[in-house]
């Protein structure tokens, strides 16, 4: 069992979470967690700046960045967040998630190790949290490795075999009244993302109906808010989507490898959410009628006409992460 989590298979799990939804977890362009992590306050926040806030605000960044800040800074903040401007509660927590993001890989490396993956594994039940794991093990190091993972803001999964923290943005929510809207829209995406994820093994595993759901609250992001610090992340995820949508994953195809034949459950999903959303504001949804229209003339085959049409409207190299 050692081999399974070897450096090669650590890197390629990586790689997998990478080149699916959960990419965006592992990555931001957001300032450093000293810096500036959102657009400079509006002339309403300015007016009810106070040196309280601004206080909090320096208590925060300075509890964030000592070892092991994670949890006591989430703690602090979630005291007294309601005595703080929206910009700098926005600050902070944006500035947590960034601190969250950098300190995942840290805790990856500590529980992939053998012997910690073995006793994780033994005492592991399907869809375990972090808690439910806590309580069926005894071993004192190990539980005290579970708490701090979720005290850090990380939730629990099981990918092709092996046990991960990965962010919980769920956690964030708890923070949504506080934000300014663009952030509490972005948390709430990252929630339903990490909460129940879209792919695991190169194989979609929620529904394609929910997959465009998905896809067309993050375009309704990009519309809402073309100027939001979250921008990069939520386009990220939303060519990941795409590229679900009109190709499919390795072992997911949109059409099957054998018949060529467009996969039946992806014909009715995309029929049913064309039927009940417009397409005139959403580029999304446009290109993909058009793409039924391809399609139902190639009798769902995925013909050379067909392959012409996704070259010219949806080449994977202008997209990352497929």
């Amino acid at each position: 069992m050692t081999s399974l989590y070897s450096s090669a298979r650590r890197q390629g799990l990586r790689m997998f979470m990478t080149v699916t939804a959960v990419a965006v977890l592992m990555q931001t362009d957001a300032a450093g967690i000293t810096g500036m992590a959102a657009a400079a306050p509006s002339d309403s926040d300015v007016e009810v700046t106070t040196s309280s806030s601004t206080a909090i605000y320096n208590t925060f960044q300075s509890t964030l960045q000592k070892k092991n800040g994670l949890s006591a800074a989430d703690t602090y903040l979630e005291a007294n967040i309601d005595k703080v401007t929206t910009h700098h509660a926005t600050l902070m927590v944006l500035q947590l998630e960034n601190a969250r993001i950098k300190g995942l890989t840290a805790m990856t490396d500590r529980m992939l190790v053998p012997n910690v993956q073995d006793k994780m594994i033994k005492a592991y039940k399907w869809n375990d949290s972090f808690t439910q794991l806590m309580e069926r093990t005894k071993d004192s190091e190990l539980r005290a490795l579970l708490k701090e993972a979720r005290d850090s803001g990380y939730r629990l999964v099981m990918l092709e075999g092996s046990l991960y923290p990965i962010m919980n943005y769920m956690d964030f929510q708890k923070y949504n009244s506080h934000v300014k809207p663009d952030i509490k829209q972005y948390i709430n995406i990252m929630a339903v993302e990490t909460g129940n994820l879209a792919a695991e093994d190169g194989a979609l595993i929620i529904g394609y109906q929910e997959m465009l759901n998905r896809a067309l609250n993050q375009e309704r992001f990009l519309q809402d808010y073309p100027k939001s610090n979250r921008v990069k992340q939520v386009r990220t995820l939303l060519n990941n989507y795409t590229l679900y949508t009109f190709y499919g994953l390795n072992n997911t195809p949109l059409f099957d490898y054998e018949t060529n034949t467009m996969v039946a459950n992806a014909q009715k999903g995309y029929k049913a959410v064309l039927q009940r959303n417009p397409s005139e504001d959403s580029d999304l949804l446009a290109k993909l009628r058009a793409f039924m229209d391809v399609v139902t003339d190639a009798k769902y085959q995925k013909t050379s006409a067909v392959e012409k049409w996704l070259d010219q409207k949806v080449p994977t190299g202008s997209y990352t992460g497929f």
